[in-house]
């Protein structure tokens, strides 16, 4: 049982390890979808190995756009951040989300202290597919994001 244990743990992923951070530099680019209303998008840049940072938008009749939420990913001393300041929301103060699982090319970054989200979900399904989505209090929020090239 003992030696089980053992194996389990060293094939446990560091979920905040500098390769697990790397993974999530496929989101740098532009990405975008649309809806009834619009075109809503996020755009990704790497600031360094540590830090990506995005500003979320969305373009209402086909020239106007809104910056709507900007973020910021980074690799701290504990573990990995997502942090985002919504505009008009929680006092323009920013929420952070600690990433909690890694599953394949799956990001998952909780807030459990938050009314919503209180998870935040990175899918990238191949390099130029994004599924994202928030999730908490029986609500869910889907995006199916295609890279702009």
């Amino acid at each position: 049982m003992f030696i089980l244990i053992i194996l389990l743990l060293l094939n446990q992923q560091d979920i905040s390890s500098a390769q697990t951070f790397k993974k999530l530099s496929g989101l740098v680019g532009a990405w975008q979808m649309n809806t009834k209303r619009g075109v809503s998008g996020e755009e990704w840049k790497s600031i360094s190995e540590n830090h990506l940072q995005s500003r979320g938008y969305f373009i209402s009749n086909g020239t106007d756009t809104v910056v709507n939420e900007r973020v910021a990913l980074e690799k701290k001393g504990d573990g990995i951040y997502y942090t985002s300041t919504v505009a008009n929301q929680n006092g323009g103060q920013a929420v952070p989300f600690k990433l909690t699982a890694v599953e394949n090319k799956s990001f998952i970054f909780e807030n459990p202290q938050h009314d919503f989200p209180k998870r935040i979900v990175y899918e990238l399904v191949s390099q130029d597919s994004l599924h994202a989505y928030t999730d908490g209090g029986g609500k869910r929020v889907d995006f199916y994001y295609q890279r702009v090239k």
